[in-house]
């Protein structure tokens, strides 16, 4: 193949080596492989004037030798790249030299090596130091080879040195001379980064960083762009290992060039969107000009008032001032900000982090005006396009821009401390001349705004910043905003509104609230203001309820007619506004027959709302709009539920809790009806046929009932247990789909959950009632003892369990149909297909195992050890089965934790369960002793950290593919 005329042959001639040691490399031995890279180092000669893609193949092959027998080089090959140049000076194939030759005739091998072998043997130099520095060589394989590497440098740069020294002004022939310099260049550079990658403190580092002075000689060579590049590619890699790659006369001469008016005239250049031939060049010019400004980002901030520093910091903001917006087009902007990012943090902060004392810096002064400086042409380039302009970006264009509008934002706010309220406040005046001028200018207004959201969510308690967020309320920006021609005005100001929240709780804040409710109502009729509108309005009522509690009637009134308008707004803004009247109601009215008035109104509503959607149910194309509209009461009531709950300071001392109790519980009392509204609510929308299989609802009307239930005085959503059981109930005798079960057994465990502490009632029989129906209504039609139909109902059904087992172990133990509940499905569901069942149900049992007798009575602690006792046979059985390898590799850990906890707490029992569970007749002799050893290990820990690994160990071993488990 290798002697095909055919180049594409050759090139799979060559790859067949490559396969073929990739697959089958153990089966050289040592004594074939000289010959074997002797053979290869023929082909690549014999190759070299063909096409480089054969010869670059054959190259990666040579090396390949070497990387798949990393310490055989010292005794194969110890100077290869000695040898590459001999073989191509004499054009003989040379492999495996003993005594290399001395210096001086080495360097006269080199000089005899014309153009085209020069070029081979730098191919080699960079192959050789790129498949090294590959992600895939082992970790292992590495310091032998990287010894090589280094031992081969001094020969590497006998071969690249003379080039780099090379005068530009000197050069006589650049069409021969370029292609040459070219390779030199990549190889230098894949060269040294490998060195550095191997040992940065070899002293070969330093020598190699000794050329970097000569290589930025050669950016005198405009006239070829290839040249020019390749340069600039050596400069940036070389400037990412500064600490070892840039020594203090390259820094100087890099700083020279970046602050000299070749550099100003590259930058001008770029931002005069000149389309001249010069554009690949400048463009490479910047993006190293932007690599050194963040390598002496600190050094700038130190001493900023050096005249090289002064002068790079006028040319980085220079390149803010490039136009166009901040797309693919220009994204010069956004790769500076990490220079000024790191130019704000040197100013700050010293080494170790800690805060500067900036007062008495005497840069502190500079840096603010060179802050204020970026900030305002940043500014500028956040502005947003008009119409015309972002109707022709791309979905790219716009994640771009609207990325680089964040990063704008995180810059400033760490700028903040830099700058300090001198740039809140003249954001505030823009803002506020802005809105008394004619025309407006809504894209500065916006920029602006957005701006003071990004300081605003950053402030601190009660800070000077409040005075000038004052000011922008006195201003007539809110009363005007409603009709602001931009959408994304109001968006942000949305923002603003909902990051003021600390500003609007104090006492000066107070007083314009009634602006921004006013702005934010008007907001919610725009379909697409009003999910950040409604937001905000939920956060202002929950965290200034008290100033708005005069406001509910008209809040109310809104609500009323935010459902009359049905689809007109989104039904997250309505659940989220009827979350907040009840934040407001919960924690600012404090009279309860007033706050209950205001709930009785509320709910009415979401019963009429309810009534819309049952005419609606009643239409069969209608049934998706009555099904959505029901979903929303639902969860608006459940927002409301929540928003009930007490909190910590709110003083119900004024009412006694036989007064609450009366007051929500009795009958005829306005409370109590409030509560049978809600519940009759709940209940009509769950009944109704046209939602029995819909989960949502389920979900949502459960989280109603959930709402009450860790509450400990009476509330409006404080149902009796028998309520919430009934519910349960109703649910699971009408089941159509088992899989909306789901959120109907999380109530059942939440209802177990909650009504397990002494200020309840007792409910014990309730509870059993509770264990016959999860047995009759969900065990048995989804048939789970069998099969796993239904995962999700299956693992509901273990929640409910563990949650008994957590607080009424009596009622389970005495419950008729423990067997089933236990003893089959509990045992069943350890090995279930789903893995998120069989963590459930081990972590059953593991709680049922390590349940501390000394918290039970004698009785329990005995029935317990009855369950343990008969369950322990089966449930040994099924975990032995999954532990010997039928289990995925993701769970055998879980096995492993139920098989320690049955060492720890009944090592006698245990052992001879489990040795029972491992006996097979037609086991062979040597895996029966493997079982032994493994149980009497298991006995002899007793459950201590050890296990786990053990039992890892037994999975492999009896799965026998000892490669499967990592």
């Amino acid at each position: 193949m290798l002697s095909s005329g055919d180049p594409n042959v050759r090139f799979f001639g060559a790859l067949t080596y490559t396969v073929k040691l990739n697959s089958d490399w153990q089966s050289l031995s040592p004594e074939s492989l000289s010959q074997l890279l002797l053979q290869l180092l023929n082909w690549f000669l014999a190759h070299s004037h063909g096409p480089r893609f054969i010869t670059q193949k054959l190259a990666a092959t040579l090396l390949l030798v070497l990387i798949k027998f990393p310490e055989l080089p010292n005794s194969i090959w110890p100077y290869p790249v000695h040898d590459v140049v001999i073989s191509a000076s004499r054009n003989t194939p040379t492999v495996g030299t003993r005594e290399p030759l001395d210096d001086r005739v080495f360097q006269s091998a080199v000089q005899s090596l014309d153009a085209h072998d020069l070029s081979l043997v730098l191919l080699f130099c960079t192959t050789f130091a790129e498949e090294i520095s590959r992600a895939d060589v082992p970790r292992q394989d590495r310091p032998p080879l990287y010894k090589l590497l280094l031992n081969s440098t001094p020969h590497t740069l006998a071969v690249i040195k003379p080039t780099l020294l090379t005068a530009p002004s000197s050069i006589a022939s650049p069409d021969s001379f370029h292609p040459v310099l070219i390779s030199v260049l990549k190889s230098f550079r894949a060269w040294t980064i490998a060195c550095v990658s191997a040992d940065a403190n070899a002293p070969v580092v330093s020598a190699l960083a000794e050329l970097l002075p000569s290589v930025i000689g050669f950016l005198q060579i405009e006239s070829d762009k290839s040249v020019y590049a390749t340069v600039i590619d050596v400069l940036i890699d070389f400037m990412e290992w500064a600490d070892k790659l840039v020594t203090s006369e390259s820094s100087k001469i890099l700083l020279d060039l970046f602050s000299s008016s070749y550099a100003a005239s590259k930058i001008e250049k770029v931002g005069s969107n000149s389309d001249d031939d010069e554009g690949d060049i400048t463009g490479a010019f910047l993006n190293a000009f932007i690599c050194f400004g963040e390598l002496i980002a600190k050094d700038i901030a130190a001493d900023l008032g050096r005249p090289e520093h002064r002068r790079i910091l006028e040319l980085m903001l220079e390149l803010l001032r490039i136009p166009g917006f901040p797309i693919e087009d220009e994204n010069v902007s956004n790769r500076t900000l990490e220079f000024w990012d790191l130019f704000v943090e040197s100013i700050l902060y010293d080494d170790d982090g800690t805060l500067l004392a900036t007062d008495k810096d005497v840069r502190l002064s500079d840096a603010q005006n060179v802050m204020m400086q970026v900030i305002e042409l940043l500014w500028t380039k956040l502005r947003l396009p008009d119409s015309n302009v972002a109707v022709r970006w791309t979905q790219d264009s716009r994640d771009g821009f609207f990325a680089f509008r964040k990063d704008v934002a995180d810059l400033i706010e760490s700028a903040y401390q830099l700058v300090g309220t001198r740039l809140y406040s003249v954001l505030v005046q823009f803002v506020i001349t802005s809105v008394s001028v004619t025309p407006l200018d809504w894209v500065g207004i916006e920029a602006s705004l957005y701006v003071l959201n990004g300081i605003m969510q950053s402030l601190t308690s009660d800070p000077p910043e409040f005075e000038f967020f004052q000011m922008l309320l006195d201003s007539k920006l809110f009363s005007i905003l409603s009709s602001s021609p931009l959408l994304r005005a109001r968006l942000t100001s949305l923002s603003l509104i909902a990051s003021a929240i600390p500003y609007f709780q104090s006492d000066a804040g107070k007083k314009h609230i009634p602006t921004v409710v006013t702005y934010l109502f008007q907001c919610l009729a725009s379909p697409s203001l009003a999910l950040h509108a409604s937001r905000s309005i939920f956060q202002l009522c929950s965290e200034c309820a008290t100033a708005l509690s005069g406001d509910v009637p008209l809040f109310l009134n809104i609500y009323r007619d935010m459902l009359a308008n049905g689809g007109a707004i989104d039904g997250i803004a309505k659940e989220r506004i009827a979350g907040a009247i009840a934040e407001v109601l919960q924690q600012g009215v404090d009279d309860l027959e007033l706050r209950t008035a205001y709930l009785r109104d509320l709910v009415d509503l979401l019963g009429g709302y309810a009534e819309e959607a049952v005419r609606l149910a009643g239409d069969p194309g209608a049934v998706p709009d009555a099904r959505d509209i029901a979903a929303s009461v639902l969860k608006s009531l459940g927002m409301v539920g929540k928003a009930c709950r007490r909190v910590e300071d709110i003083d119900d001392t004024v009412t006694s809790a036989a007064e609450l109790d009366h007051h929500w519980n009795g009958d005829g009392a306005s409370g109590r009806l409030v509560k049978d509204k809600i519940i009759q609510i709940v209940s009509a929308i769950s009944h109704m046929p046209v939602f029995a299989g819909d989960i949502t609802i389920r979900q949502n009307a459960t989280g109603v009932l959930k709402a009450g239930l860790s509450e400990v005085l009476p509330g409006p959503f404080t149902w009796p247990a028998d309520v919430i059981f009934g519910y349960i109930r109703d649910e699971i005798v009408r089941v159509e789909k088992l899989d909306t079960l789901q959120p109907v057994l999380k109530l059942a465990e939440s209802l177990v959950a909650s009504y397990s502490n002494s200020q309840t009632p007792d409910i014990h029989d309730l509870c059993g009632q509770l264990l016959e129906l999860l047995y009759i209504g969900a065990l048995v039609p989804n048939n789970a003892i069998t099969s796993s139909l239904d995962p999700d109902v299956n693992q509901g059904i273990l929640d409910v369990l563990g949650k008994f087992l957590q607080r009424y172990l009596d009622v389970i133990l005495a419950c008729p149909y423990f067997e089933s509940l236990i003893l089959q499905f509990g045992v069943a569901m350890v090995t279930a297909k789903e893995p998120l069942v069989v963590k459930s149900a081990i972590k059953f049992w593991n709680d049922l195992l390590n349940l501390s007798p000394d918290s039970q009575s004698a009785a329990v602690a005995h029935a317990t050890k009855q369950v343990i006792d008969i369950a322990g046979p089966p449930l040994l059985s099924a975990v032995a089965a999954a532990a010997g390898g039928a289990c995925p590799r993701s769970l055998i850990t879980e096995y492993a934790k139920i098989i320690k906890s049955f060492f720890r707490t009944n090592t006698g029992s245990a052992e001879k369960w489990l040795t029972t569970a491992l006996q097979i007749e037609s086991c062979p002799p040597d895996k029966a002793k493997a079982r032994r050893v493994f149980v009497e290990k298991l006995a002899r820990l007793r459950g201590r950290p050890p296990t786990e690994t053990i039992v890892k160990d037994f999975w492999i071993a009896e799965r026998g593919q000892t490669c499967d488990y990592v």
